[in-house]
């Protein structure tokens, strides 16, 4: 008999945060938290939450923290966790789900990991999509577009300049909330399917620069215009203004990818999974405009 255990990794992030949340919101029983850091997520202990240890740079505390657990929602780690470390730690994880006893896992990835031109960002997420490829466990592979809150960052300069400054030419993006991205992972850790799948977690339509800035215009009553250069002047202009620049190429290079098709894909992924529609753009800009649009004093 499989046992009925769910298992959150990552509760005190904030898409752990999020689908943790949301079954404690349903009222999910057999439900259990893991952090590395389980003091950051005394609210959700507070709320019944069972939070424990569990430190993927440590493959022995993983063993207590997922022991017994049926299904287990394997949310990547952050990036500053990239590359070779985040990849042993992901396959640490997934060897400790095998010993643990989990028929089923569910995993955060990124968008196209299979074969994105941005072969650097969706490197870790391949390598983890293939060793659950290889493992005995069912699976669901989440592959995520970009966040709509990455909107929070790059929206407010362009904002305040009255230029939203791109190199990904007309290259779209399906952006989504992270929120709905969380509801999508809880419905697929609760719900019973037990086979192998990957499913595009999106928002409702793919956006280009024009498109973005037309609807931030409309919604906030902005005047941004769109300034296109190529990722080379993108790349210079950005550690020209103090970034340091090796996260100036990263981004640069998130430019020309998104311009190749990177973050385009479309999919009913969060519908299929939750039964609402995600979130599109006009109605997060509507529901961020106090943090997006400086105070009304001082703007122009």
């Amino acid at each position: 008999m499989t046992s009925s255990l769910l298992t959150v990794s990552g509760v005190s992030g904030h898409l752990g945060r999020f689908a943790a949340s949301h079954l404690l919101d349903l009222g999910v029983p057999h439900l259990r938290g893991t952090s590395r850091t389980p003091s950051h997520a005394s609210d959700l202990a507070a709320r019944g939450l069972d939070v424990r240890l569990a430190d993927f740079g440590d493959p022995r505390s993983l063993d207590d923290a997922w022991g017994g657990t049926g299904r287990l929602l394997l949310v990547s780690t952050g990036a500053e966790h990239a590359g070779p470390r985040r990849v042993r730690q992901q396959l640490a994880a997934l060897d400790a789900a095998q010993r643990a006893g989990a028929h089923h896992v569910v995993y955060t990835s990124l968008q196209r990991a299979g074969d994105s031109p941005l072969k650097a960002l969706v490197a870790d997420h391949a390598a983890t999509e293939a060793a659950l490829r290889d493992a005995p466990m069912a699976h669901t592979v989440l592959r995520h577009a970009f966040y709509l809150e990455m909107l929070l960052t790059t929206l407010p300069p362009a904002i305040a300049s009255g230029r939203f400054v791109t190199a990904a030419g007309g290259g779209a993006i399906a952006y989504v909330a992270r929120a709905d991205c969380a509801r999508a992972a809880a419905e697929a850790l609760r719900q019973p399917f037990d086979g192998r799948r990957t499913l595009d977690v999106t928002g409702p339509a793919a956006v280009t620069a024009d498109d973005l800035v037309a609807t931030a215009n409309e919604v906030l009553g902005t005047s941004i215009t769109v300034e296109r250069v190529d990722p080379d002047d993108l790349q210079r202009r950005m550690a020209a203004a103090g970034l340091p620049p090796p996260l100036a190429a990263v981004l640069a290079d998130i430019d020309r990818g998104v311009a190749r098709g990177a973050m385009d894909t479309v999919s009913g992924g969060v519908e299929a999974l939750t039964g609402t529609a995600p979130e599109g753009v006009a109605a997060f800009l509507a529901r961020h405009r106090e943090v997006l649009l400086p105070p009304a004093g001082q703007r122009g």
